[in-house]
């Protein structure tokens, strides 16, 4: 079989002669370019320049598994589980609040000049070893038996490893 050539189609060869490569628009079986017609443009190619970019991975946080939430060790009115705690907080409350704000950390100087003191130090503990209640309990209990949840205070920092 001999291949005939396509009539008004001019073959690679014919245009660019024997060697080097075809002239753009000029690939074998594609028809030449037709005047009237816009000319495909050939550019160079760009080079872009590289950025580097940074990518930040985060890694999912530990999982910390919390035990159930737990009573207090003593009940609020669980003096006569400790005479200390029960005869410091009758008749020298500010004494032992002093105490039991300087073993959590907070020092002597908070318990006697912030309003509100013996609250927030309540909640704190609280919070920190995963006691049941609820900011309005602590409130109220604080508001109505100062001298019973400073002695709960002192026990249960007794409790946990907190000693003078």
């Amino acid at each position: 079989m001999s291949e005939k050539p396509v009539t008004g189609y001019t073959t690679i060869q014919e245009e660019s002669g024997a060697g080097g490569p075809p002239p753009y628009g000029m690939q074998p079986g594609y028809p030449m370019a037709q005047p009237g017609y816009p000319q495909p443009v050939m550019t160079q190619p760009v080079v872009q320049q590289q950025t580097n970019t940074t990518v930040v991975v985060t890694q999912p946080a530990p999982v910390v598994l919390q035990q159930g939430m737990r009573d207090w060790s003593t009940s609020l009115c669980g003096c006569f589980e400790d005479c200390y705690s029960c005869c410091m907080g009758t008749f020298c409350g500010p004494f032992l609040l002093c105490d039991i704000s300087s073993r959590m950390g907070e020092g002597c100087c908070f318990a006697t000049c912030c309003p509100g003191a013996l609250v927030a130090l309540r909640i704190k503990l609280r919070v920190q070893e995963n006691i049941q209640g609820s900011l309005c309990n602590d409130f109220c209990v604080v508001q109505w038996c100062s001298p019973c949840v400073m002695c709960q205070l002192h026990r249960e920092l007794n409790r946990v490893g907190l000693r003078r």
